[in-house]
């Protein structure tokens, strides 16, 4: 009786078991969000010239997983910072405050002189060489939010 018992429960358990363990197989396609990984380096901020409160900076963010896209820049020297983008247009440069770049895994974004930057508003005096952080906001396709915190070194102005 325990045999046909056993017998029982094996040929009912078990197929409910394999069936189960399918419903909790790993899914495929874009990674979760603990998965992306975002890389921030060379970032910098141009010393501001001598009685200006104004100034731009660059920095080059990577991203491994999901794309994401930069929404915000902050730091405790500037009471604003805005993502501008560079453009000429009758061979004149025009800046754009913009409110966000993309960033993919096959598309870097690069923020640099002469093209898509940081534009900080209300500067504190700097001195090349100092150290500043930096805190960049970046959102994910669900919409959830994070913030990194990188070193933006003060470098002199173009000469």
């Amino acid at each position: 009786m325990e045999d046909d018992a056993v017998r029982l429960l094996t040929r009912l358990i078990l197929p409910a078991a394999l069936i189960l363990g399918a419903c909790g197989a790993p899914a495929t396609g874009t990674p979760a969000r603990s998965d992306t990984v975002i890389a921030v380096r060379d970032a910098f901020i141009v010393q501001p010239p001598e009685g200006r409160d104004m100034t731009g900076g660059g920095l080059h963010v990577s991203v491994t997983g999901a794309p994401v896209t930069l929404i915000r820049a902050s730091t405790g020297i500037a009471g604003a910072v805005e993502l501008h983008t560079m453009s000429m247009e009758d061979d004149m440069m025009k800046m754009r405050k913009v409110e966000s770049f993309p960033v993919a895994p096959d598309a870097p974004l690069v923020l640099e002189r002469g093209g898509n930057h940081l534009m900080l508003f209300g500067v504190e005096p700097l001195q090349v060489g100092d150290l500043v952080d930096v805190t960049l906001t970046f959102t994910d396709e669900s919409g959830r939010e994070q913030d990194i915190v990188t070193q933006a070194e003060v470098v002199p102005p173009a000469g």
